[in-house]
């Protein structure tokens, strides 16, 4: 009797873990196979949960600034304003805890980069915001992949003309990515995160835009020999690249 209890409650401690890990896989394989549904019940569903962990609410964080990009890419910018509210409220919550300030300056500096794409009128304001975020992020935490995401996509979408620059962006893509491989390796970060993809696809368009064929075509292949079955490379993109550039 007494070997069952403490089974059981091993079992209910380890619970919050074993479902922020079901969660994870979840979302992966929801951007694995393009169902973008499924992903918006899971964070629907994960923001009812009540008295949240600090883990939850970060994973719930990344999974909401994924699904606004997805969002913003498809022309859904009145579902994409519901989502940055709550993202928002989200980093302002976390912020009053002192939780992880490094890593929500990158998530501040991405909704304001959000807010210039539904705005560009505000982009010299909320521009200039989003570069001061981005820079905190990784002056406090220089190890912080995910600011120099958050850099790289600030230089790969600002226009040429006011200092935008393909070649600044995948200097910092690649800072992010040594980052991102350093902390699988540790087991830091999972060896299935959905960041990392996102990341390869952003590096291989900054190379095709940059006309590095040989480069780009080596990053989406990378892509499809850690996932063959990612839908939207293997079906879009990569056909698109390979048929803009005459490859067989």
């Amino acid at each position: 009797m007494k070997r069952c209890k403490i089974l059981f409650l091993l079992l209910f401690a380890l619970f919050p873990f074993s479902l922020m890990a079901s969660e994870r896989e979840s979302i992966y394989n929801a951007y694995i196979f393009n169902d973008m549904e499924s992903w918006k019940r899971i964070i629907d569903r994960m923001h009812t949960i009540p008295d949240k962990t600090v883990e939850q609410e970060l994973d719930l964080l990344n999974f909401e600034y994924g699904y606004i990009g997805w969002c913003m890419g498809n022309k859904k910018t009145s579902l994409a304003k519901i989502y940055m509210d709550r993202v928002e409220v989200r980093i302002a919550s976390l912020r009053k805890r002192d939780i992880k300030p490094a890593l929500l300056y990158a998530y501040e500096s991405a909704c304001l980069g959000y807010r210039v794409g539904l705005n560009k009128f505000k982009a010299p304001v909320l521009g200039r915001k989003s570069v001061t975020a981005a820079e905190k992020s990784v002056k406090l935490d220089p190890n912080n992949a995910f600011g120099y995401v958050q850099l790289g996509n600030i230089d790969y979408y600002r226009p040429a003309l006011f200092g935008g620059s393909k070649r600044e962006a995948i200097k910092y893509y690649l800072i992010a990515e040594k980052l991102y491989l350093s902390k699988m390796k540790s087991g830091e970060v999972e060896g299935k995160d959905w960041n990392v993809l996102a990341l390869w696809v952003q590096i291989a368009q900054a190379y095709d835009a940059l006309d590095e064929v040989k480069r780009a075509d080596g990053y989406y292949k990378k892509i499809l020999a850690k996932e063959p079955n990612f839908k939207w490379v293997k079906d879009n993109l990569y056909a698109k690249f390979k048929q803009k550039h005459n490859m067989s």
